[in-house]
């Protein structure tokens, strides 16, 4: 008998500390049929659900999907769209479905729910509690995502991507969609939950370095090992939210006894406590990568300069310029850089190619991320903003999908600087970014990087070193300077 699935998912990480709020406005919205119809074979989770589903020929019952970049609290308006819509068709179709399956971030703030995801589950639960409805209800997750034992208590199983960066995001639905095809045959499943002391930089939580690696290897090896286990998630956190479940966390899914799997969860705690200097990793001052930099040979790759307290994908505006200034003001040439400012961007369009022109780039969004830089400049390319991923695998996919929209954009250059300008800021998770704007990433000298670790796989490949660079900017590795009030005896620094 055909199984019917309920497909839904609301995706969002939310940066608690920025001032401007994530409205309607800001999702891209799909519901019903239309959920199909946009991610099919665009390389997103949603885009792994359905195919898996297809391949079994389930009915998916589809609700609503929203989707935003990573940026501040989500207003009312937003929360109560997604909620009115959600609900009222699951009230439809509750009694004929057999499942319910939900692409969530995990790390999602709103105006009235600090755990948004955890009070959404439970209030599905409440609803499926109240038909004496007994169906599974499963999610995939982003590893960044700050899990609650509400989330936990209120769900089947929650399946979480393995790799940062995420590469892995459409494999991880996949996984979750087997699972919750097996949970058909067998349900009697259960789920635990540990949360750590710990809450790490986006810096300190790259899947190829500690801890996250070793963490992630030795649960591996427990889930093959135990054949009751179903899954173990490494939880990173997301570390700008101020929020009481902001941090690392470690959950499991298994068939067997609760207590066998809580103490698995120990164990990988105490693996991170091993490991735990390596997720406050050390960033350096321009000044001292500068000197470093006159030491090296003369390189036929770029150098990448990264500035992770402007970490797009963190949820910051991209409009960040105290690198920048600084690195312009040191006289070095062969830059590459991009900031996310409408307003100058806008203003090229207004001129023609060829034109030299006037800008007040960037510091723009609020006092956070420096002073507009005056820059005088040619312009080389006007566009619309939209590129094709060059990577289908690539971090990017797993928030918006094949094709990204980055708004009215242009390329600028003087003798130091070939500069991008877009109007929606989006992360530097793919090279297709730079191509698409006629720049060449390889023939650059200096290439700065918005990003924490969700770059790598795009420029790691094309550089000769990385250097990591401490700026001003909100998603600042140092967390001590974030003003963190609901987060109790957490530890966010070792120092």
């Amino acid at each position: 008998m055909t199984k019917k699935i309920f497909l839904s998912g609301i995706y969002h990480e939310t940066h608690t500390f920025l001032s401007q709020p994530t409205t309607l406005n800001d999702f891209i919205i799909n519901i019903g049929d239309d959920i199909i119809r946009e991610n099919k074979g665009n390389g997103s989770p949603t885009d792994g659900f359905i195919e898996f589903a297809l391949q079994k020929n389930w009915d998916i019952i589809s609700g609503i999907q929203m989707s935003a970049r990573p940026s501040g609290i989500v207003d009312e308006d937003a929360e109560n769209f997604f909620d009115t819509n959600f609900f009222e068709k699951l009230e439809q179709h509750c009694e004929n479905i057999d499942a319910i399956f939900l692409i969530l971030h995990g790390a999602m703030v709103s105006k009235n729910h600090d755990d948004f995801e955890g009070d959404f589950l439970e209030k599905i639960n409440h609803i499926l509690k109240k038909r004496k409805i007994t169906i599974p209800v499963v999610a995939v997750l982003d590893l960044h995502a700050n899990v609650s034992n509400k989330m936990i208590e209120n769900s089947s199983c929650v399946y979480a991507y393995r790799k940062n960066p995420h590469s892995d995001s459409r494999d991880a639905a996949i996984k979750a969609a087997i699972i919750l095809n097996d949970l058909f045959d067998n349900s009697k499943v259960s789920q635990v939950n540990y949360q750590t002391k710990y809450i790490l930089p986006p810096t300190g939580v790259g899947t190829a370095n500690d801890p996250m690696k070793s963490v992630l290897f030795e649960a591996n090896r427990i889930e093959k090992s135990d054949k009751d286990i179903i899954c173990i998630n490494v939880m990173a956190g997301y570390s700008y939210a101020d929020i009481a479940d902001c941090g690392f966390s470690l959950n499991c899914c298994t068939k067997g006894d609760l207590k066998v799997a809580k103490n698995y969860l120990v164990s990988l705690a105490n693996v991170l406590e091993e490991k735990i200097n390596f997720g406050y990793p050390k960033e350096n001052t321009l000044e001292e990568v500068l000197e470093k930099i006159k030491s090296l040979p003369v390189l036929d790759k770029p150098i990448l300069l990264i500035e992770p307290a402007d970490n797009i994908g963190g949820g910051t505006p991209g409009d960040a310029t105290d690198l920048l200034s600084r690195l312009l003001d040191s006289n070095q040439e062969g830059i590459v850089a991009i900031i996310n400012d409408p307003e100058s961007a806008k203003y090229c369009h207004q001129h023609n190619v060829g034109y030299e022109i006037g800008l007040n780039i960037g510091g723009k969004f609020d006092d956070f991320h420096g002073a507009p830089i005056k820059l005088k400049a040619t312009i080389q390319k006007l566009s619309n903003g939209k590129f094709t991923l060059k990577n289908k695998q690539s971090h990017l996919a797993s928030m918006m999908g094949m094709n990204i929209d980055m708004g009215l954009s242009a390329v600028v250059k003087n003798k130091q600087l070939t500069l991008l300008l877009t109007s929606i800021k989006t992360p530097p998770m793919d090279l297709g970014q730079l191509i698409s704007q006629d720049i060449s990433p390889e023939d650059a000298k200096l290439i700065v990087i918005k990003a924490a670790v969700s770059h790598k796989d795009a420029y790691d490949p094309i550089a000769s070193h990385s250097f990591y660079i401490d700026s001003q900017g909100l998603c600042t590795s140092n967390l001590k300077r974030l003003p963190f009030k609901k987060i109790g005896n957490k530890i966010i620094s070792l120092n």
